[in-house]
């Protein structure tokens, strides 16, 4: 893990943005705190709460409408989900 201090973060971002790749970097400031500086990979998921709010309730929504898949007891996660894919 490296620790560096917000000026010396941004004196040199490019230096920490590549060995934040490689490595844990923590970014101190005595006013605002700590911060971890994280590379967004392709897996990462990023959403605002007002949208996940709307997905939330669109699930509720069609929850309580019967509009549901289920998985059959015999039936594989992989099978479900193909299933669950190719009725959509």
């Amino acid at each position: 893990m490296v620790v560096v201090s917000s000026r010396e973060f941004r004196a040199n971002q490019r230096k920490y943005f590549d060995l934040a790749r490689i490595n844990d970097v923590v970014i101190t400031s005595r006013s605002h705190g700590s911060y971890r500086l994280v590379p967004i990979t392709e897996d990462d998921t990023l959403i605002n709460k007002a949208v996940l709010d709307a997905k939330i309730r669109q699930g509720i929504a069609d929850y309580e409408a019967g509009k549901v898949y289920r998985m059959k007891e015999v039936e594989s996660s992989e099978d479900f989900l193909e299933r669950m894919i190719n009725e959509a």
